[in-house]
């Protein structure tokens, strides 16, 4: 099971949940729960990597998240302004590696109900001398 730490402040701010609702469904590989947070026409970019255009190329990008194995997920911030957000913080995989995560989103309009836009920045840390 994942532990989940979320240090971002989310009451009260429907856009802040969906963003941390989102990163834990992709711990989580609950690919479904993903996509009922994008639009039809969501544009996720996995930056240095690759693009998914629509519902239908993340669906299928995604399918190989029963492969990752996360042990931990720690969300420091959430910060939304607009339509415009960005979260960021930690994923520990179960092998022990580090990654330092931020994704950058646009939302389709201000009530924050669906995602357009993702950009998705993943570094591994590499904790040694």
């Amino acid at each position: 099971m994942t532990k989940i730490t979320v240090h971002a402040d989310c009451d009260n701010a429907p856009m802040k949940e969906l963003l941390r609702d989102l990163n834990i469904a992709y711990v989580c590989a609950d690919v479904e729960a993903i996509l009922e947070k994008v639009s039809e026409d969501v544009s996720w970019q996995i930056v240095a990597q690759f693009e998914m255009r629509g519902k239908d190329e993340v669906r299928a990008a995604l399918q190989h998240m029963n492969d990752i194995a996360v042990s931990e997920l720690v969300i420091e911030n959430i910060m939304t302004h607009g339509r415009d957000a960005a979260i960021h913080g930690l994923i520990i995989s179960d092998d022990g590696k580090r990654y330092a995560f931020c994704d950058v989103c646009q939302f389709a309009s201000a009530s924050g109900k669906k995602i357009d836009l993702i950009k998705s920045y993943t570094i591994e840390i590499n904790m040694e001398g």
